[in-house]
């Protein structure tokens, strides 16, 4: 399908609008909702190990939760942490870390889990010892500053410039090969330094929490019996038609050049491509691919799950609105789609023999472009960025009431741990005094007669009534005065347990005082 270049537009002096520099003007604004049908990856080109990720499952679901790892190491109070760190062992140190971890401290990002077995298999991976996976995710494009994800305009962009090659190609008698790659390029949109497609700029999307998910990438073959190829599992946003709908809607606006009378992307010769032929051109490539790829794969027998899940999907496909415009993004969008139709892959032969599907069920990067008035644009961005507000102020203040929690208890322990150890220090301040008051009695007895000694043992605090009654009958046997110095002992000692007087005192112990009394004249 080819649509005729608008001519060259002129201003009201008769100058060609391409001698003026390019401008991009409220004319030129051009809001739109993203409605992803299939999820779609576009990396970040680094992946996340599990020294970055943990895996919870919460209410019945699994969720990974990208983590602070650098704040948990230094505030971990663990002694096989430590070692595993000092030893450099990394292995033992992520099954920690999946083990002790606190994910409402240290959580930076929440991704649902669509699959619980992939979930499963990414935790045994890690717990088992003799495992050496690398357990690696890779993560969707991220901003810095928010680590919330982005769909980078530029491969929205990538995927709109993909028809228009297309359909230059094709206008062309000339075939696109990669010895001529550049000078047909140059010819087809100018020199690299004014190059055409710079008239079309794509903004970044902000994706809402829990806007992506991880899925396992799968392979599947035409030929059922062939061994699938491993693929990394990846973090993906989530689709917004069934089966697996979520999340809020997604918003983003392109510009286009307003030099001429018309936003347009102005070709050499002056020539222009309006929006609306744009959009017919992605509209036309793409649901030729999807159909081509739906008879090729989706077709046989071994994938009637995925053609099951990708129904929603197709109907879709195939009742766009006037508005709409359908892309395909990001990465595992397959060779074909990516392919200008006069261009042969420049791969090894067997390319396009096998789809990459998320979960084994439906293929990557399927989206439609619906264009919106600006109004629910304004909207839905302000939504998607109250959302993004929200959450990382319910993670910092969860986090905030979680620290000062662990502050509180980390306190109690203090003191309790204070208190004992005052307690002990007391103690051991009493022993000391103890053992200092026995060494100076032990010094003071060492110098008494064995009967002086007796008598004075009896008034420390440990004597008992067995050795007040073996000194009183020694009494008799006593000298004057020994006498009076053991009489004053037993008074002294019974009146401190109660015996010297009283109507409770017997009559044996009433003999006993009676005679002290009488030694001591009293």
């Amino acid at each position: 399908m080819t649509h005729p270049h608008t001519p060259p537009q002129k201003d009201a002096a008769g100058v060609n609008a391409s001698l003026r520099p390019r401008c991009w003007t409220a004319n030129g604004f051009l809001p739109f909702r993203l409605e992803v049908l299939t999820p779609v990856f576009v990396g970040s080109g680094e992946d996340l190990s599990p020294l970055e990720y943990v895996i919870r499952e919460e209410n019945g679901e699994y969720a990974l939760h990208m983590v602070d790892s650098a704040a948990w190491l230094l505030a971990v109070q663990k002694p096989d942490v430590n070692t595993a760190l000092c030893d450099g062992d990394m292995l033992l140190l992520r099954r920690l870390m999946a083990e002790y971890l606190n994910e409402k401290l240290y959580s930076l990002a929440r991704l649902p889990i669509a699959s619980p077995v992939l979930a499963k298999e990414l935790q045994q991976r890690i717990r088992n010892v003799n495992s050496r996976s690398k357990a690696e995710i890779m993560p969707f494009a991220r901003n810095p500053v928010t680590s919330t994800a982005i769909l980078p305009g530029s491969s929205l962009k990538g995927a709109i410039s993909t028809p228009i090659v297309d359909y230059l190609n094709k206008a062309s008698a000339e075939k696109l090969r990669r010895e001529n790659y550049r000078e047909l390029m140059e010819k087809f949109f100018g020199p690299i330094s004014n190059h055409a497609m710079q008239a079309l700029k794509v903004a970044d999307i902000a994706i809402p929490h829990e806007g992506t998910r991880i899925y396992a990438a799968r392979e599947m073959s035409l030929k059922p019996e062939k061994t699938a190829t491993p693929k990394t599992p990846c973090e993906a946003l989530t689709p917004s038609v069934p089966p697996v709908a979520g999340g809020l809607p997604l918003y983003g606006n392109l510009r286009l050049d307003c030099r001429s009378s018309s936003p347009a992307v102005e070709l050499p010769g002056q020539s222009l491509l309006l929006w609306n032929h744009i959009a017919k051109l992605c509209n036309a490539f793409y649901r030729e691919r999807f159909r081509s790829e739906w008879e090729k794969f989706y077709s046989l027998g071994h994938f009637s799950a995925v053609r099951k899940a990708l129904a929603p999907v197709r109907e879709r496909i195939e009742n766009l609105g006037a508005q709409e415009v359908l892309l395909r993004v990001g990465r595992y969008s397959h060779v074909e789609s990516v392919t200008i139709t006069n261009n042969k892959p420049q791969c090894r032969m067997g390319f396009g023999t096998t789809r990459t599907l998320a979960d084994g069920l439906l293929p990557f990067g399927w989206v439609i472009v619906h264009m919106c008035r600006k109004k629910e644009y304004i909207e839905g961005v302000a939504s998607v960025e109250q959302n993004i507000i929200t959450t990382r102020q319910e993670r910092l203040q969860a986090r905030a009431g979680h620290e000062a929690a662990l502050r509180a208890e980390m306190e109690q322990q203090r003191q309790k741990a204070a208190a004992i150890s005052a307690a002990q220090e007391q103690r051991e301040a009493e022993e000391r005094q103890r053992a200092q008051e026995a060494a100076q009695r032990e010094a003071e007895l060492s110098s008494l007669s064995p009967m002086e000694r007796t008598i004075a043992e009896l008034a420390f605090p440990e004597a008992t009534e067995i050795q007040s009654s073996a000194l009183f009958g020694k009494l008799d046997g006593m000298t004057p005065e020994l006498q009076i110095q053991a009489a004053e002992a037993l008074k002294a000692y019974w009146s401190r347990i109660g015996k010297w007087q009283g109507k409770q005192l017997s009559p044996k112990q009433t003999k006993k005082v009676k005679k002290i009394k009488e030694i001591l004249g009293e």
